[in-house]
C-alpha cells in the first residue's frame, strides 16, 4: 500500500510539474458550444491494476488539503490545480471524443479523456486517474 501511495504522490507531482511548466496556444481548437466537459473536476481515485486509492487517501497520504482538480472553461483553456499549485493546457473535443495539450518542456503532451455522464478519466504514466464533477 505504501509503494501505491509512494507512486500515486509522484505522479501527481509529476503532473503538477508538467503542467505547471506549460503554456499551450489555442491553436484549432474547438471552443465553446459544449458544456458537458466544462466546469470543474476532482479527483475521486486513483488507480493502477486492481489497487485504487480514493482521493481522501491520496490527501492524507500526499498531506495535502485541497482535491487535485481539473478546470475546463468553455473557451478551451484547462487547469490543475493541486493543493494550490496551478497549471495550464487545453482542451479539444473532437466527434465527442475528448482530449487535453499541455508542454513538458519543449514536448507537446497530448492525453485522451473518457467522458462519462458521471466521471473523468484518463491514463497518466501507467495510473488511471478518475475526476467526478463538482
Amino acid at each position: 500500500m505504501y509503494q501505491m501511495r509512494n507512486k500515486a504522490i509522484a505522479l501527481i507531482l509529476a503532473m503538477v510539474l508538467c503542467v505547471g511548466l506549460s503554456a499551450c496556444g489555442q491553436g484549432s481548437q474547438k471552443k465553446g458550444g459544449d458544456t458537458a466537459i466544462v466546469g470543474t473536476w476532482e479527483l475521486s481515485e486513483i488507480g493502477t491494476g486492481s489497487s485504487k486509492m480514493s482521493a481522501d487517501d491520496y490527501m492524507k497520504s500526499a498531506e495535502v488539503s485541497k482535491v487535485p482538480a481539473l478546470t475546463f472553461e468553455d473557451d478551451g483553456t484547462v487547469t490543475l490545480d493541486v493543493d494550490g499549485n496551478s497549471g495550464t493546457g487545453t482542451w479539444l473535443e473532437e466527434s465527442g471524443s475528448y482530449s487535453i495539450t499541455y508542454k513538458s518542456g519543449d514536448e507537446e503532451v497530448k492525453k485522451d479523456l473518457e467522458l462519462t455522464d458521471s466521471s473523468l478519466k484518463m491514463e497518466q504514466d501507467g495510473f488511471a486517474l478518475t475526476y467526478r464533477k463538482k
